[in-house]
């Protein structure tokens, strides 16, 4: 953690400064972009070393863009995304964290050897140890109490060492993994056609996959991902549990909220919610029935 620390702070620190130094340049840009994506990259490492050092469930959230999208969209998507820097705050926080633990297992560990070692030093300089010309005298019959004293402190630091381990890999869990508690289940919404409670039967996403043409207003607006994006938002999912449920970013995802939302004329998610409901594109029975999610536990651990 100690040096790892260090190189992520400096190296770190050293691309931010440069990529602003140089903002108004092809450089400045290009090298804070990489640096978003390497952040990335080592966050995953980090994760993966805490899944095998500390045997904990970790999921890394998904990050993938979806397909079509430009690289400009691409860099807006990490942008965005929470996990983008959270990952580069615990890449930072390595640096301080390294420290106090690299400082606090050198002191401990120096204290409990000076106590366990003291005896042998103490009869090996003669039958007294002179701390100063006119100090105290050790007799190294008394040294022997600070063996005791040395073990008790080698088993404090071994649970410290436990201790300070948990608290990183919760640390860890927080800043690195999903902020998902499950996965829903991608149901096959349904939308008002001529028959439905807007005036016809309701037809299954499955059947109209293509974008909507210009022009059109309200569901019949939304491309077939935003409506499975809304569908999922008025089963009362997160932004991080979408993201889950398709294996895309969750920058990605608020592009898709956002985009619904306009073009519906909703102010927020609650109000996309109760729209859902109120044209019959989602009922109570679609919620109970299709949306059965999946807990993140039960997944493979990926990176």
């Amino acid at each position: 953690m100690f040096p790892l620390g260090i190189a992520y702070f400096v190296g770190l620190v050293v691309a931010l400064a440069v990529g602003g130094a140089m903002i108004w340049t092809i450089v400045g840009p290009v090298l804070l972009i990489a640096t978003l994506f390497l952040s990335r990259w080592a966050g995953d490492a980090e994760a993966w070393v805490v899944r095998k050092v500390a045997q904990i469930e970790l999921r890394r959230p998904p990050t993938a863009i979806e397909a079509g999208q430009s690289a400009r969209s691409q860099v807006w998507m990490r942008l965005i995304d929470p996990t983008t820097w959270t990952g580069l705050v615990y890449l930072f926080a390595q640096f301080p964290i390294g420290i106090a633990a690299f400082v606090g297992l050198i002191v401990a560990s120096v204290i409990t050897g000076v106590f366990i070692s003291a005896p042998a030093v103490i009869a090996l300089s003669g039958p007294h140890l002179h701390f100063g010309a006119n100090g105290p005298q050790v007799d190294t019959v008394r040294s022997l109490v600070l063996v005791p004293l040395g073990l008790l402190m080698f088993l404090a630091t071994v649970h410290l060492v436990n201790i300070a381990s948990a608290l990183h890999a919760s640390w860890a869990r927080l800043m690195l993994g999903t902020r998902a508690r499950n996965i829903p289940t991608v149901p096959a919404e349904i939308e008002p056609t001529s028959g439905g409670p807007e005036g016809g039967s309701r037809a299954s996403i499955e059947e109209s996959q293509a974008a909507p043409a210009e022009g059109l207003t309200g569901i019949a607006a939304l491309t077939r991902r935003e409506k499975e994006v809304l569908g999922l938002i008025a089963r009362g999912h997160s932004n991080a549990e979408i993201a889950e449920a398709f294996v895309i970013s969750e920058g990605t995802v608020k592009t898709h909220v956002k985009r619904v939302l306009s073009k519906l004329d909703l102010r927020d998610r609650t109000q996309a919610a109760s729209f859902a409901y109120e044209i019959g594109f989602v009922t109570p029975g679609d919620t109970a029935s299709a949306d059965v999610p999946t807990p993140i536990g039960s997944r493979r651990r990926t990176g």
